[in-house]
C-alpha cells in the first residue's frame, strides 16, 4: 500500500506534506515471534492536542495497516490506546511485508478542524467520513521468513528449470523474482533431475549447480553501490540472515566470494569429492 506523496481531500497530519504544523505523529513497531504467531508491541504519540482531543472523544483511532504481496494478506488493526498489541499468525506472511501506520477516524465528523492547519485553512473545517485519513507516518516494511534458517534447504531459495530456448546456455540464472530461477539446458536438465533422486549426489549437483550461481549473487550484492534494489526479494533476506547468523560483513570482507559461498552451504566440495571417491571405490 503506498500512501507517499497522496492527495487527500483535507488537511492530514503527514511527513510529506506542511498541511498540519508544529506538531508531528510518530509510532514504533515491535514484534516477537512465536512458533505459530508474529506478537507485535505499537506504541503510538501525536503531539497534535487537537487530534488527541478527538482520540480521547473516540472520533479518531490508531491503525496500522498490514500488506503482504506474497500471500495477499490485507488486515487492519486499530485501537483508541496509544499502546496496544496484536497478533498475525506465521502462516500469513511471508517476504516482504508493507506497514502503514494512520491516526484515521472512527466515525463521521461534520466540522473536522485543528488549530495546528497551515494558514491556508484558517477559518475552514471539513467533512470527514468514518475510515478518513487524519495523521500518516513514514511507511516501514517488515520481512516475514517461515523457516528459521531456509538455507539448509537449498530449495527454499532456488528453483531449477529447464530452459527451451533453441540456443540456451549450459547454465543461466534470473534473480528478479522472490526464488532465484536456475536455467539448464535441456539435456543437463535432464541429467540433472535423473540424477537428483540420488541423496548420495546431493552434494555433488550443489558444487555444480547451485554454488556457481551462489556465488554470482553474492558479487552482486558485494558489487552493488545500492543493495536496497534486492530488498524486495526474498532470495537476497535469506542470503543477508545468514551472513550476518556468521558474521560475515561482505563490504568488508577479504575472503573470496567462492569462499564465502562454500561457507554458507556447508563445503560441498569436499562433500563432492568424497561422493566421487566413494563411487570410485565401489566401482
Amino acid at each position: 500500500m503506498q500512501i507517499s506523496y497522496r492527495q487527500f481531500p483535507h488537511p492530514v497530519l503527514s511527513f510529506f506534506s506542511d498541511d498540519v504544523q508544529d506538531v508531528d505523529f510518530q509510532t514504533s513497531l515491535k514484534n516477537t515471534k512465536t512458533q505459530n504467531t508474529y506478537i507485535f508491541e505499537a506504541s503510538c504519540f501525536t503531539s497534535s492536542d487537537d487530534l488527541n482531543g478527538y482520540l480521547a472523544e473516540r472520533k479518531a483511532c490508531f491503525a496500522f495497516h498490514f500488506e503482504c504481496s506474497s500471500t495477499r494478506y490485507r488486515r487492519m488493526f486499530t485501537s483508541y490506546e496509544e499502546m496496544f498489541s496484536f497478533e498475525i499468525q506465521a502462516d500469513e506472511l511471508e517476504g516482504k511485508v508493507q506497514i502503514c501506520a494512520f491516526i484515521l477516524a472512527a466515525e463521521d465528523i461534520e466540522r473536522y478542524s485543528l488549530s495546528e492547519f497551515h494558514e491556508d485553512y484558517e477559518g475552514h473545517s471539513f467533512s470527514i467520513n468514518k475510515g478518513d485519513v487524519l495523521a500518516i507516518d513514514t511507511e516501514r516494511t517488515f520481512f516475514a521468513d517461515k523457516e528459521v534458517d531456509p538455507l539448509k534447504r537449498i530449495p527454499s531459495i532456488f528453483s531449477v528449470v529447464p530452459s527451451h530456448d533453441e540456443d540456451a546456455l549450459p547454465l543461466d540464472f534470473d534473480s528478479s523474482g522472490n526464488k532465484v530461477i536456475i536455467k539448464l539446458s535441456n539435456d543437463n536438465f535432464d541429467k540433472y533431475k535423473y540424477l537428483s533422486v540420488s541423496q548420495h549426489l546431493q552434494p555433488l549437483l550443489l558444487s555444480l549447480v547451485i554454488l556457481p550461481v551462489l556465488v554470482s549473487l553474492l558479487e552482486m550484492i558485494k558489487d552493488s553501490e545500492d543493495s536496497y534494489e534486492y530488498e524486495d526479494f526474498r532470495w537476497y533476506q535469506v542470503i543477508r540472515a545468514k551472513l550476518k547468523s556468521m558474521n560475515i560483513d561482505l563490504v568488508n570482507c577479504n575472503e573470496s566470494m567462492v569462499v564465502v559461498g562454500q561457507k554458507l552451504v556447508g563445503d560441498p566440495v569436499t562433500l563432492s569429492l568424497d561422493a566421487l571417491e566413494s563411487v570410485e571405490e565401489e566401482g
